[in-house]
């Protein structure tokens, strides 16, 4: 039974009715109605209106970050997007800056300069190449602006992750209009699956300023996995077509990655979003994903028939080239090639589309090793739990899964530096760490007889139920 959505003020209705409106747009945008500057206005309004100022600073680090490095060249707009963000951040966490450093967040902010001080060395010792100067400067980027953005996640109770995802669908949105606009090219129709990957392709050939597709598709995956973050059920016609959108947005990029993200996103959706396991739910999930691939599969989506012709062979399937890599692995199995020296020379490749190739690629097994035990360290001191959740509500698994997949399939070891950031949502719960004899306390104190609880005072009931409720929550 489909349930009325519920709005807590005016602008939680107004967000409402945008995410309605994002079907519309993107059929406009298709059909070279609406020009992608209209859609950039609906994301300052929206960012200006509906968005509190932790919420903004959010924006700017995820969205507007890249939307400036993104359009500002391609526009002849020079302005380094990372120092307008980082400012923007400042001016509206003036007042909450100082307590997103607290005792809470030391240990996550300890291991995030942990793996950066390995990548750092690395770079020190090996780093010769123009390649590797730039790498490390977007590491360095990257580690100031997404640091900030999940701090704020893991800190402040009053995000709403339905104002988040709005701005990341109409970024994706954006794009899609800027290569329907400047690339020659119109779709054949409003379910042409190749336009856009194809656009950007001879956009590229021909020497003009181009978009990656996959940016376009991560931005809309990004949207999904927040709200689905904060919903244990799809329950409201907001749900419906919040995910409508950004699923057709993900399968208009024509990246297989995300394609393959997103199903997987809504598998792991449907097995944790309650606090129990259950094999009837991993069963329901696999028929969903079954019935998804098979709806796919009748839209006729190219990249997924393109993939599905190709030989068994994995480096084929995924149109990568893995003999290189393993390559370089086999002659410098120990060091490496040096941090940013990984280059291809007959196909100009500058990553491996692997975090783990490109790590022992040019880190090798010492530098994997050292990136190893600074996470093993990190997770062991934490309270492990799958469904661990932000304050807000949200589930901090579906969130890391966008970059997991991104680095994984597809990235560069610089930007992906957000994949480690973005571990301590998975494994830093509610920002409270719980010692093991603690925890052992609390569990023993959870099992004891309700005939003991009696003899407490109401005070020593109460205190002792809220730690409980607060772990296992």
């Amino acid at each position: 039974m489909i349930e009325r959505m519920i709005y807590n003020t005016v602008w939680d209705k107004i967000n409402a009715y945008l995410v309605f409106l994002i079907p519309i747009l993107i059929i406009g945008v298709l059909l070279n109605i609406i020009k992608f500057p209209i859609v950039a206005i609906l994301i300052f309004l929206s960012f200006i209106f509906l968005c509190n100022n932790h919420e903004k600073s959010v924006v700017c680090a995820l969205v507007f970050c890249k939307m400036i490095g993104t359009f500002g060249p391609a526009l002849g707009i020079h302005v380094p997007g990372t120092v307008v963000a980082f400012f923007l951040i400042i001016v509206f966490m003036r007042k909450d800056l100082m307590k997103l450093f607290n005792k809470h967040t030391t240990k996550p902010i300890v291991f995030i300069l942990s793996v950066f001080f390995i990548f750092m060395v690395y770079y020190l010792l090996t780093g010769e190449t123009r390649n590797s100067g730039s790498k490390f400067n977007t590491m360095v980027i990257a580690l100031c602006v997404d640091t900030i953005a999940f701090l704020i996640l893991v800190t402040f109770d009053d995000i709403r992750m339905e104002r988040l995802t709005v701005p990341l669908l109409l970024f994706a949105l954006m794009q899609l209009g800027y290569v329907e606009s400047f690339s020659g090219h119109r779709p054949a129709g409003i379910l042409d699956f190749s336009f856009f990957r194809n656009a950007c392709v001879d956009m590229m050939r021909k020497g003009l300023p181009v978009l990656s597709y996959h940016n376009m598709g991560i931005a809309a995956f990004l949207g999904a996995a927040f709200m689905m973050s904060q919903r244990k059920k799809i329950n409201n016609y907001f749900d419906i077509v919040f995910l409508f959108s950004a699923f057709w947005l993900i399968l208009l990029s024509g990246a297989r990655q995300t394609i393959f993200g997103f199903v997987f996103l809504v598998f792991v959706w449907m097995v944790f979003r309650t606090e129990r396991f259950k094999l009837t739910t991993v069963i329901l999930a696999a028929t969903v994903i079954v019935g998804i691939y098979l709806c796919l599969k009748m839209l006729e989506v190219p990249i997924l028939q393109d993939s599905s012709v190709r030989g068994a062979h994995l480096g084929s399937d995924l149109n990568r080239n893995y003999d290189y890599p393993l390559m370089i692995i086999s002659y410098h199995f120990l060091d490496g090639i040096g941090f940013g020296n990984y280059h291809n020379p007959y196909t100009n490749e500058i990553y491996p589309h692997n975090i783990f190739l490109e790590i022992l690629c040019e880190m090798g097994f010492v530098g994997l090793i050292f990136v190893g035990m600074v996470v093993f360290a990190f997770v062991r001191s934490h309270h492990f739990l799958l469904r661990n959740e932000l304050p807000s509500g949200g589930i901090c698994l579906l969130l890391w899964i966008p970059y997991l997949i991104r680095s994984m399939i597809s990235g560069d070891l610089s930007e992906n530096i957000s994949l480690f950031i973005s571990m301590f949502l998975l494994f830093h719960y509610r920002g409270i760490v719980v010692s093991r004899k603690r925890l052992e306390q609390l569990m023993r104190l959870r099992r004891t007889p309700k005939s003991v609880y009696w003899k407490k005072t109401n005070e020593e009931v109460q205190a002792s139920n809220s730690e409980i409720i607060e772990v296992n929550k």
